[in-house]
């Protein structure tokens, strides 16, 4: 997509412009560019949690499913897992510590993010379901499943526990919602053009807001998916129908839908 001539993020046309990957690199390569969209600034900003979530928190995943990279060297190549044991109810007992394995070795397994619809869209949900809560899925095959009993069991038959589990990391709620936002707005722009809708959500991409729960939650609706390994990301751009937030400009998007991970709406701007 040709440059706006100004930052899509701030709006501003005096510094220099960078290119912008609407969908990451990380889970697209070049599916989408926007020629010079961001400024300097904002770009570094950005840069910062999207790294810290695709880099550090969704490294691993990325890894073993070869997602998009500029760096193999880079990958990483050992996980530690977390045991822990429990009683006949799924209580943890005691802490069993982590234990480093080659990624190849371990279940496949991902965590994201998993709360209620935004706030803006008037639905009368509690604090706890807007903070939400992390959603975490191993992968379901019966040699995953069989990978992971097995290394449950070794640590067991070392420690002497009667039952034990492999406790799933979390992931940063403030990150991955934030890098949603990014995502959704820097898509409605791609698709809407610059001006087409005011955006509501500036502030939360540039580090500035952290009521991330006025604007972003999980769908209220969830549709059919790909089962295709190779879809990474699924996006889609609408107009709210009713409610409080009526005319406004919402994205649908959804990370690694194969895995049956919770979809998301993203509110980005009111009418002009």
């Amino acid at each position: 997509m040709p440059s706006p001539g100004r930052c899509i993020y701030c709006g501003d046309n005096e510094g220099k412009l960078t290119d912008e990957h609407v969908i990451p690199y990380a889970l697209g390569a070049h599916t989408a560019i926007f020629e010079k969209a961001s400024c300097v600034a904002c770009a570094q900003t950005i840069q910062k949690y999207e790294q810290r979530i695709l880099r550090s928190q969704l490294g691993v995943f990325r890894a073993r499913i070869d997602a998009p990279t500029r760096n193999r060297k880079d990958r990483p190549t050992h996980q530690d897992l977390h045991f822990i044991e429990v009683d006949r109810d799924g209580r943890q007992i005691r802490d069993l510590g982590n234990r480093s394995f080659s990624i190849d070795d371990t279940p496949l397994n991902l965590c994201v993010w998993q709360l209620a619809p935004p706030r803006i869209l008037g639905e009368q949900r509690t604090e706890e379901e807007h903070v939400g809560q992390p959603w975490a899925s191993i992968a379901q095959s019966v040699s995953q499943k069989a990978l992971a009993m097995r290394l449950a069991r070794e640590v067991a038959e070392e420690t002497g526990a009667e039952h034990v589990a492999i406790k799933v990391d979390t992931i940063n709620r403030d990150d991955f919602l934030r890098f949603l936002v990014k995502t959704a707005h820097a898509y409605a722009v791609f698709e809407k053009g610059l001006g087409s809708f005011r955006s509501l959500t500036t502030d939360i991409i540039l580090n500035r807001d952290d009521n991330l729960a006025q604007y972003i939650g999980s769908s209220p609706i969830n549709p059919e998916y790909e089962s295709s390994l190779s879809n990474m990301t699924e996006l889609g751009l609408g107009v709210v129908k009713d409610g409080p937030a009526a005319g406004y400009t919402a994205v649908y998007i959804r990370l690694y839908p194969m895995l049956g991970t919770p979809p998301h709406v993203v509110v980005v701007g009111e009418p002009p």
